[in-house]
């Protein structure tokens, strides 16, 4: 037939040159046809496939057929008559795939294109072969099929029944592990007896989670769901008996962790969900009695979430269902067995859990884990975590009475009153860390250091809200200007010994602003109480009578102590309800017998500012009897004692 067909097209060519059906006298010539051609250029094998790339030059369409008869011989009329027909790419270059091979199998492509106007191109043809199946291997684990080839020998003894089941890593745990798997193998009864050829392929799907064999269907229990690990069994029996377990095809690779006769269990792990660019955001306001709230804030892309909650005992059950690895946790808790041992719930929208319903006793903490889905079916989330632990009740005894000035910002290269600079303090050890605070128009304190015209962002703090003097500027180390709150969360935390000492501010600029410095104070011992912070907290109050008189009343109302600062006498302070002066030691001096008026008189003493030797000097014989010792330096004073 190819010897045929290139006579044909010779005949044609050696027609036109000797004048037949030519222009007779037309203005133009006939165009000569276009040559027509195709070659293999590309051909990948995989196991069951193979991708196949052809150049072609004048062609409108292709078709291929494979046969493994290595006698078998096609011309073009019957590639095209009986193969598989597509359309040729304009750019000369086509891809196609073949399917449905077998592995470890020679084949033989054949391949001819034709033209627009009919023409046939000759054959062209490869050999080759597919890949061999190792004796299992995953083709495929999306997150609605997870399909694995699995390989048999042909010399399987014909009386052999094979059995297989799939369930998913928590419930697989649940049920025994090991020892349970008797029980998922006769629950799943998926069965091979007697129709052995050389391999099994498993097709495990969500749309259809059935299998039929001899004309019984038998079904598995749980959905595939995305980033599911599932644990896939399979089982030979020698006589289609649980008691001829080990004695099969297979006996001698079972070896003695696999007495059962069990030849395969693997793990796989379906494809990850795509993400959704907002996650849902946990904030933990959880105070040291185990009161508080924990908020879950969800964005409007969130179609529904699943959250589960566990304490130090559920968290470990839960992490031993799923072999300790805490990446599954995402898929575990969307899963009913969450809901059923755990408690594991479904929300839509912000939520709030109130943390007193929640067991916080004797030192008990809980793991909070939100899964959201950005789609019904799964196929997008988001994950969030949080650790809730209560704070402690009051921070560790210090063996030191070094008080950072504005955190130690100077020595420690961050930004004075910063929270960076709050944990330079914690990190060193420091008995305290003192910061200014300053009330604002909407009735909340901010932690910084104002300006020359007390100005904070450039804005008088009294004049703006909390957020609009945030908004104003940023720190240098890219912060945010903390609240209070912000700033006394980050210092009750577990196993540190540093205090947060509040430094009331005298306003003088542009005018006194007394109220304002007393309001400071009032609310400040107000969100004091609200956080159950008092022994975390101490305060220093500066200069004028009206307001050394007020703060003091608001501190000793909720236990909190007050440090006056200034150069009036003992008697005067305790009249005010004080308890501890604050000395400056570069304003009024801070010899011994000054500060024995105050000892003497029943107060404590503290001194700032020390940053040098020759200041320390000067008060290192008496350091011992002071409360404190403010510094720029504490790294430095630290070394001293």
């Amino acid at each position: 037939m190819k010897k045929f067909l290139s006579f044909l097209v010779f005949a044609t060519l050696l027609f036109t040159s000797c004048g037949g059906d030519q222009n007779n006298g037309g203005d133009e010539p006939t165009p000569e046809p276009t040559a027509l051609s195709v070659k293999i250029s590309g051909l990948v094998e995989s196991y069951q496939s193979a991708s196949v790339k052809i150049i072609a030059t004048g062609a409108k369409s292709y078709a291929y057929k494979v046969t493994s008869n290595a006698d078998a011989l096609y011309d073009a009329e019957s590639i095209f008559a009986d193969g598989v027909v597509g359309k040729c790419s304009q750019s000369g270059a086509t891809t196609f795939t073949i399917s449905n091979l077998q592995d470890n199998t020679d084949y033989t492509l054949w391949v001819a294109v034709t033209s627009a106007a009919g023409e046939l191109s000759d054959v062209v043809t490869r050999e080759f072969r597919t890949k061999m199946l190792e004796e299992f291997t995953v083709v495929s684990k999306t997150q609605t099929e997870i399909k694995a080839l699995v390989r048999l020998p042909k010399s399987v003894p014909s009386t052999s029944v094979v059995k297989w089941a799939v369930t998913d890593l928590a419930t697989y745990n649940h049920n025994g592990g090991e020892a349970g798997e008797e029980l998922l193998l006769n629950r799943d009864e998926r069965i091979y007896g007697n129709y052995f050829t050389d391999r099994i392929d498993l097709d495990i799907n969500e749309q259809n989670r059935t299998f039929t064999k001899d004309g019984v269907t038998y079904s598995h229990y749980e959905p595939i769901t995305a980033g599911m690990p599932v644990v896939l069994l399979l089982a030979e029996y020698a006589e289609g008996s649980h008691s001829e377990w080990g004695k099969g095809f297979y006996s001698p690779f079972y070896g003695s962790h696999n007495s059962n006769g069990y030849y395969r269990k693997e793990l796989i792990v379906t494809s990850k969900p795509a993400s959704v660019n907002n996650k849902p955001t946990i904030d933990v306001n959880l105070l040291p009695s185990g009161k508080g709230s924990i908020k879950v804030s969800v964005p409007q892309e969130i179609v529904r979430y699943h959250y589960l909650l566990l304490d130090k005992t559920q968290f470990a059950q839960a992490m031993k269902l799923i072999n300790n690895n805490e990446s599954y946790m995402q898929w575990f808790v969307t899963t009913p067995l969450a809901a059923q041992m755990f408690g594991a719930k479904q929300g839509k929208g912000d939520m709030t859990i109130d943390a007193s319903t929640l067991n916080f006793s004797n030192g008990n903490e809980y793991r909070l884990y939100v899964t959201a889905f950005g789609s019904e079916d799964g196929s997008k989330q988001s994950f969030a975590t949080a650790t809730l632990v209560p704070p402690p009740s009051a921070p560790l005894p210090a063996n030191n009475i070094v008080i950072a000035h504005r955190g130690g910002s100077k020595e420690g290269g961050v930004p004075e009153n910063s929270i960076a600079s709050l944990k330079y303090a914690m990190g060193l050890g420091c008995y305290a860390s003192e910061t200014d605070i300053y009330w604002t128009r909407d009735n909340q304190i901010i932690v910084a250091h104002a300006d020359g015209n007390c100005k904070i962002n450039g804005l008088y703090p009294w004049e703006h809200t909390l957020a609009e003097i945030q908004a104003a500027g940023r720190l240098s180390n890219g912060e945010i200007v903390p609240s209070l709150q912000d700033y006394i969360r980050a210092a009750m935390v577990k196993g540190s010994c540093t205090k947060v000492c509040l430094d009331i501010k005298a306003i003088e600029k542009p005018t006194a602003h007394h109220a304002e410095s007393i309001k400071a104070c009032q609310r400040a011992c107000e969100i004091i109480a609200e956080m159950e912070a008092q022994n975390f907290c101490q305060f220093i109050c500066t200069g004028y009578a009206e307001v050394l008189s007020e703060c003091a009343k608001y501190t000793n109302a909720i236990g909190v102590e007050i440090g006056a600062m200034g150069n009036h006498s003992a008697s005067k302070y305790k009249n005010w309800g004080y308890k501890w002066h604050n000395r400056d030691f570069t304003k009024y001096g801070a010899t011994i017998s000054q500060i024995n008026e105050y000892l003497n008189a029943g107060m404590e003493v503290s001194v700032f500012t020390i940053d040098n030797d020759s200041q320390w000097s000067q008060i290192s014989t008496y350091a011992g009897t002071l409360k404190g010792i403010t510094t720029n330096y504490p790294r430095w004073l630290l070394a001293k004692f």
